[in-house]
């Protein structure tokens, strides 16, 4: 054990070090924090006494201030919002603020230090503004009668922030606020339209618990300059309306109560929605109107969440997106959308492709395996024609934590088929070879593990793949045992893949092939929680 004198040495000696940092000029010690990212310089402070507070001077100073990686106490807002309003000797005016707070418990003088933190950069002449308040999760409680979430929680943002545009003291100009992203804010007391949004490029809100459509509206009509819009996680958000010449990229991700969505964005490139497309039953039937975008150049298009239902009597929504996204060169869909279409009259006495996706390179499917839908897939691929369609990549979700349900889980270990598996076999052949892919040379499929209904999936792209160069299988985390399974598995369907064709079959550790550009799965994240919303109960 350490003796008392070894302690007491070991003391003297932190002392002496923590006199020498000290000790150094504070011209020096900036010098040192400015070339250090900000969050790596707030951890200086536990070098020397002397240098704690020197973050904060350098937090005043610099004009680029990302605190996003870093889990900040809302307690902290108030002295950092001091420090960033400080000016000292004429401190550069702020390029980007972004923050993360985590707020435990809330109050309302913590509401107050926040919505100040963000004036105070607005006012410092920020370019981007980035503050997000994450919840600190509630404890668990056994009781049914529990409530499933925490209760609204937003912060009301100063009614003069965005009336004028703001300045550095030692600046001697305005300076546009380009980028706004706010998490858990309210936008209720600010008056519309606001002169400081006027060059706005990119706006992202989200959990804005209040917000609905008139104040979205009047927020947009004061961001002619807007190019991105992203809306994630508005539950009272029940209609989006959008018109503008410059929008390039929308995203409505999660907005659960949404009825009506009209885009009119001739200039839109990027489009993602992730939220209901029919509910009749449960909820609201949302209709789309999306004008047309002749340079879309990439779509996400998806419905997917544990428990839902699909009202197959109203069917106008989910397949008109198709035709709104027909020129996109990289698209992702669920396979609730194709569900949708085989019920829809554009499916009935379909002897050929009722649309085409001439620009279409690279499609992604998210298939839900709770639901089995693979049967959709031959009035998929004919109702929609690719004729330069290069790459597919599959992700299948498997319903519980270790990859499957229980009969499928049973079927991957013992190769058995149940008393279905013949008609689905037939329905995803359909004897509809006349669905060529004869551009296609990459196959991707992932969470893949060698069930009957996976090889049938995988037998059904590779009948349709005449020139395939590259096939790629990624098992699911689990079992050691389960690649080799899964490589004993394929082997009766591999004599349909191309002799010159490289085959990979792989854990997701051992990866190295080429991802789709989404990335992002909604379905399998925080966002896809409706905790709340009334659910199907059959």
């Amino acid at each position: 054990m350490e003796s008392h004198s070894q302690r007491r040495r070991a003391s003297m000696e932190e002392e002496e070090e923590d006199d020498r940092l000290s000790s150094l000029p504070d011209e020096l010690l900036h010098s040192i924090l400015r070339d250090l990212p900000l969050k790596d310089a707030v951890r200086t402070g536990a070098l020397s006494r002397r240098w704690a507070p020197q973050w904060a001077r350098a937090l005043a100073a610099s004009p680029f201030l990302d605190l996003a990686g870093v889990v900040v106490p809302g307690s902290a807002a108030a002295t950092i919002g001091r420090c960033i309003a400080e000016d000292h000797g004429g401190a550069p005016a702020l390029d980007v603020f972004r923050i993360a707070l985590r707020v435990e418990p809330p109050s309302p003088a913590l509401r107050r230090d926040i919505a100040g933190l963000v004036a105070a950069a607005v006012a410092r002449g920020a370019r981007e503004v980035d503050v997000k308040v994450d919840l600190a999760p509630l404890p668990v409680v056994q009781d049914e009668d529990a409530p499933l979430a925490p209760p609204p929680w937003v912060v009301e943002l100063p009614g003069d922030l965005f009336q004028q545009q703001q300045a550095r003291p030692s600046s001697s100009a305005a300076r546009l606020l380009e980028r706004l992203a706010l998490g858990r804010f309210s936008l209720k007391s600010v008056p519309l339209p606001a002169a400081a949004l006027a060059g706005l490029r990119s706006l992202s809100l989200s959990h804005c618990d209040d917000l609905v459509e008139e104040e979205l509206e009047g927020v947009l009509a004061s961001c002619p300059a807007l190019e991105s819009l992203s809306l994630r996680s508005c539950p009272d958000l029940t209609a989006v309306t959008v018109a503008s010449s410059r929008l390039r990229a929308l995203q409505v991700v999660g907005c659960w109560a949404l009825e009506e969505l009209w885009v009119d964005a001739p200039a839109l490139e990027s489009l993602t929605l992730y939220g209901h497309t029919s509910y009749r039953l449960f909820g609201p039937i949302v209709e789309f109107h999306v004008g047309a975008a002749p340079l879309l150049r990439d779509a996400y298009l998806s419905h997917l969440h544990p428990g839902d239902c699909i009202d197959i009597d109203h069917d106008c929504s989910y397949p008109y997106l198709y035709s709104a996204v027909a020129n996109a060169r990289i698209l992702t869909l669920c396979s609730t959308g194709w569900a949708i279409l085989r019920w829809s009259p554009v499916a009935e006495g379909l002897h050929g492709p009722y649309m085409d996706m001439p620009n279409l390179e690279e499609l992604q499917l998210l298939v839900d395996l709770e639901d089995l839908e693979y049967q959709y897939m031959s009035t998929f691929f004919l109702a929609i024609s690719f004729p330069v369609l290069q790459r597919i990549f599959v992700r299948l979700r498997r319903c519980d934590s270790d990859g499957d349900s229980p009969a499928t889980a049973a079927r991957a270990w013992t190769g058995e088929k149940n008393d279905d598996d013949e008609s689905q076999d037939m329905m995803i052949g359909g004897g509809e070879n006349e669905v060529v892919l004869d551009r296609l040379i990459f196959i991707k499929i992932v969470n893949f593990t060698g069930a009957w209904l996976d090889l049938q999936l995988l037998s059904f792209f590779l009948d349709r793949a005449p020139i395939l160069q590259h096939l790629v299988l990624v098992t699911v985390e689990g079992d050691e045992h389960l690649l080799e399974v899964v490589q004993d598995r394929v082997s009766a369907v591999l004599h349909k893949v191309p002799r010159e064709a490289r085959i990979a079959v792989c854990r997701p550790s051992g990866d190295d092939s080429p991802n789709h550009a989404h990335t992002s799965f909604f379905h399998e994240g925080p966002v896809a929680d409706r905790r709340g919303m009334p659910g199907p109960n059959f």
